[in-house]
């Protein structure tokens, strides 16, 4: 039942490794996520792999209520834009998480009528929830800064794991995060996500993935806002509608064009110091 991790949580590269080679390959995924039960209780105690959890919908809600409640946006967006220069991915997913549920209503379990399954109408969550691994869920948010900041599940365990984290409190430069910001204010109309992804490679290190994620935090944090459909900065969108065809981006900055621009009330909100 326990997500969060020791209090003293510092990263650790050896369990980090144990992470990786856990789920990845040289040849990307491995088909059997596999861990040698002595490495596993190594890295748990690093806190990078953990046993199952299960939480029933009304608990998952409240917890992460709970969560919000005592965190900082601009201390979560400070993480971020120092991640662009330290690359600590981890710590750049709480952005995407902590947009992705800004305006979560608080809530009980309240059947979805058009869910088969037993979906929430308001968060597309489970009344009752088998045990389910974290432990994918922190391989995404090592390897590539998470990939699924609007799942209620994930943004608790990232932010309860990001609020223990050991931070450097030393001020890293924000030049990065003022290029990105000045690219997809000035983009061509049609821009999309995946031009977009190309134009800030110069200022984001790492790998496309690794980039596409940084436009999907600022998605979710509503700085990147689509002016044709409703966002999490404003409001919790329970009807998420996602483009056809081949764009598989998250919701809303899927729907992202260069006319969209920067929100500069989100902008203002997560980052009220940010100076040109």
């Amino acid at each position: 039942m326990v997500i969060e991790p020791q209090p003293t949580w510092k990263p650790d590269k050896k369990a980090e490794r144990i992470l990786f080679d856990t789920y990845w390959s040289p040849q990307g995924w491995k088909r059997e996520p596999n861990t040698a039960p002595a490495d596993f209780a190594y890295a748990k105690q690093a806190g990078y792999l953990f046993d199952p959890v299960q939480l029933t919908h009304d608990e998952l809600v409240d917890r992460l209520l709970r969560l919000r409640s005592s965190i900082d946006a601009s201390v979560v967006a400070r993480a971020f834009s120092d991640s662009l220069t330290t690359r600590r991915l981890d710590l750049r997913s709480a952005l995407g998480s902590l947009g992705a549920i800004l305006r979560l209503p608080k809530h009980r379990f309240e059947r979805s009528p058009d869910s088969t399954a037993g979906s929430c109408n308001i968060c597309k969550t489970y009344a009752s929830r088998e045990a389910e691994d974290l432990n994918i869920l922190s391989f995404e948010r090592f390897k590539w800064g998470g990939v699924r900041h609007d799942n209620l599940l994930y943004a608790l365990f990232d932010l309860s794991q990001f609020e223990a984290a050991d931070r450097d409190s030393r001020p890293q430069s924000q030049e990065p995060l003022l290029r990105i910001l000045d690219i997809a204010a000035n983009a061509a109309a049609n821009c999309r996500p995946n031009d977009l992804v190309k134009l800030i490679a110069p200022f984001v290190p790492g790998s496309a993935d690794q980039r596409r994620v940084v436009i999907d935090c600022l998605g979710c944090a509503g700085i990147l806002q689509p002016a044709s459909h409703p966002g999490f900065f404003d409001g919790y969108p329970i009807y998420r509608e996602h483009p056809g065809g081949k764009n598989d981006w998250s919701y809303p900055v899927s729907w992202w064009r260069g006319q969209d621009g920067v929100n500069s009330t989100a902008l203002a909100y997560y980052f009220p110091d940010l100076r040109p």
